[in-house]
């Protein structure tokens, strides 16, 4: 016999925290640099927003980061600023001062199969999520938890940024939505 179980995330660590005043638009990300991660369309989706006031927080370390901060340079990004792996309790204060978090985008099978640890601890703090949508995500989550956009298309993401960034109250409906289904199923 099987029962599915969600991830979920450690709510001791991860939990909403007001949003200090800045003026600037912020979204991050936290992970692994590898192929499930999509962090080259993210890269390119900041290219896109860069005339936008839109700014990318990347946290992690791994097989491909080289590769990316590559892809960046020749990409000449503006926005985007890099840290290694921190702790969680950085990341957690990093996550509090963004208005976006961001999930995975890559094209791999993996992405298909799976919702990431990352998407429960943004939720667990109450703010929206941006993640490309799959049949994995699809098992809980819906258009009214997360903006869904899809895989692997720099185009996709940053069409859900700018939406998100010009629409506040959708922007609290997802957060608040995905916050409420993290707690009442992980």
């Amino acid at each position: 016999k099987f029962r599915k179980i969600w991830i979920g995330a450690r709510d001791d660590i991860f939990y909403p925290i007001p949003k200090p005043e800045s003026d600037k638009f912020l979204l991050i990300f936290h992970g692994s640099f590898i192929p499930l991660q999509g962090i080259q369309y993210i890269l390119k989706a900041a290219k896109i927003c860069e005339t936008s006031g839109i700014n990318f927080l990347i946290i992690g370390d791994g097989q491909e980061k080289k590769k990316m901060l590559n892809l960046a340079d020749e990409l000449d990004l503006k926005n985007v600023e890099f840290f290694g792996f921190m702790s969680p309790e950085w990341i957690r204060e990093r996550i509090a001062q963004s208005d976006i978090c961001l999930g995975i985008f890559g094209d791999t099978q993996k992405t298909q199969r799976v919702i990431p640890n990352k998407v429960y601890e943004c939720l667990a703090m109450q703010k929206p999520v941006i993640t490309a949508d799959t049949p994995a995500v699809r098992e809980l989550f819906n258009e009214e938890d997360l903006m869904l956009v899809q895989v692997a298309d720099p185009e996709s993401l940053a069409d859900g940024i700018v939406r998100l960034k010009k629409d506040p109250v959708l922007m609290n409906k997802i957060a608040v939505n995905g916050y409420n289904k993290f707690k009442n199923n992980a």
